[in-house]
């Protein structure tokens, strides 16, 4: 059941999310509000050379690997080593280059960024580390193997974790440095993974001749059709925050981090079965009816587990904040939810977006998410001046409620296909919430005991409505289990 498949994907990234916490709460104790600030805008420069020069190949191995690994494992095999020589050839040539232009023309990454050139040199050497996680693990997803690709993601994220050590060695730059190494140990290791069980060795002969990096044409046509894309979404996300430290300080640009973390660990624990789960099954075949079927499927479960766990994080934004980073990141709660809002409709979008790739209307998908990048970016230079984390928040908010709107458009005017009216009440069930949930918890932080009663009454009031929109299956399904767990305690 697909709710089984929610769960054991969501059980592994509340460890995945746990293991980060450790991160994310050395940081902020240790650097504070300032270089936790840095960091975001760095991590945001890395994302824009990576994801630039992957040629979306992270991206085109959960489209592609898994009808592959259908027609046997020697075809994922031959598919994957090409795919995977490519991009570490990419890769490395970005990182020679960002070195370069690191050492001898500092200034093009930002005058705000100068003051923090050893730390930025020092993260240049994981870019390889972040070039190929992504791409392995979705190569590992699309072995139809969720579980193992979550693994990847876990595995990742105690190396993220690890790497903390650095910062009692070098500071930032030491975080970076032991990051580099770390997660260089663990490409090696997941490599082995992602072909562990093919048949047919690589190729013999010299080093020249087993390095094949040519690629079949359906890939290069969907990666030079996501080419600006792979440029642009990272760039307007690194907009955004490099212009809240521009004109706000670093510490600012911690305060507003420290919202965003709020989101994505709301995204770390939701959003994973998107990659891993949705987008290999809507890729294996079927008519686009049948397709939209799965979709809508995954979407209500989507909903529901949503509505479940995000509002308490809204209702009590001062709280994970604080558990998440520090009290001295407060000041971020206030913001919380318009990231999270952000989050939630990107998701909700993703999955109809993953049926417009999936059917390969790529001109549309492309058009659509420039128009929706270039708005990020219009909205941050208007907003992010005279409203600080609040216009960051609205600009940011404004690229997924275009492309939900726009794509299910889309599907309804070239395949006939449209939200069940079940799919579009619990969606609207849930934004509902989570905006009420967040107004609440925005306007009532601290210990104000006397406003826990209107929290609770609100938690209610959408659990209650999630209650009344469940199917006559999740009924059943959730009874069983109930009484399975009462008579292995009984």
């Amino acid at each position: 059941m697909m709710l089984r498949a929610f769960l054991t994907i969501g059980a592994v990234q509340v460890i995945t999310m746990l293991v980060l916490l450790v991160r994310t709460k050395t940081f902020a104790v240790v650097l504070g509000p300032e270089f936790v600030g840095v960091m975001a805008v760095i991590d945001k420069l890395l994302a824009v050379i990576a994801q630039t020069v992957s040629l979306s190949l992270p991206f085109a191995a959960v489209r592609f690997l898994p009808e592959r690994w259908t027609a046997g494992p020697t075809e994922f095999r031959a598919l994957f080593t090409r795919m995977r020589n490519l991009l570490l050839a990419l890769i490395l040539a970005a990182t020679v280059g960002a070195l370069l232009v690191t050492v001898f023309r500092p200034a093009t990454w930002g005058e705000a960024l100068l003051p923090y050139r050893d730390a930025l040199t020092v993260a240049i050497f994981g870019l390889p580390v972040i070039g190929l996680i992504p791409f392995l693990q979705n190569a590992i997803a699309g072995r139809m193997q969720q579980n193992r690709s979550m693994l990847v993601g876990l595995l990742h994220a105690v190396v993220l974790a690890v790497g903390i050590v650095g910062i009692w060695w070098g500071g930032l730059a030491g975080y970076y440095a032991a990051y580099a190494v770390l997660g260089t140990i663990l490409v090696v290791g997941v490599t082995r993974l992602a072909t562990k069980g093919t048949e047919a060795p690589e190729p013999r002969g010299t080093l020249l001749q087993r390095f094949v990096v040519g690629l079949p044409g359906p890939i290069w046509r969907f990666s030079g059709a996501l080419l600006i894309l792979t440029f642009l979404a990272p760039y307007a996300a690194l907009f955004v925050h490099y212009r809240l430290l521009s004109d706000h300080g670093a510490e600012t640009a911690g305060w507003m981090q420290a919202a965003i973390g709020i989101s994505l660990a709301v995204r770390a624990v939701l959003g994973s079965a998107h990659a891993v789960f949705l987008t290999p099954n809507v890729n294996r075949g079927g008519s686009p009816g049948e397709r939209m079927e799965w979709a809508n499927h995954f979407q209500m479960t989507f909903c529901l587990l949503a509505g479940l766990a995000v509002p308490p994080l809204l209702l009590f934004p001062d709280i994970a904040i604080y558990i998440l980073y520090s009290s001295a990141f407060s000041p971020g709660a206030m913001f919380a939810m318009v990231f999270v809002l952000t989050e939630i409709l990107g998701l909700l979008s993703g999955t109809y977006q993953s049926l417009v790739i999936a059917l390969n209307h790529m001109p549309f998908h492309v058009a659509t998410n420039l128009v929706a990048q270039l708005l990020v970016v219009g909205m941050a230079y208007l907003l992010v001046g005279p409203l600080g984390i609040l216009g960051a928040g609205l600009a940011v908010l404004v690229a997924p409620v275009f492309l939900y709107i726009a794509t299910m458009i889309f599907l309804h005017r070239s395949f006939g296909l449209r939200m069940p009216g079940r799919v579009a009440a619990r969606s609207g069930w849930l934004l509902l919430g989570l905006v009420a949930a967040g107004l609440m918890g925005a306007l009532f932080q601290g210990p104000a005991w006397e406003s826990l009663l209107f929290k609770a009454g609100i938690y209610f009031l959408v659990v209650s409505g999630f209650a009344c929109l469940l199917t006559g299956h999740e009924r059943r399904w959730i009874r069983e289990t109930l009484e399975g767990l009462r008579a292995r305690w009984t």
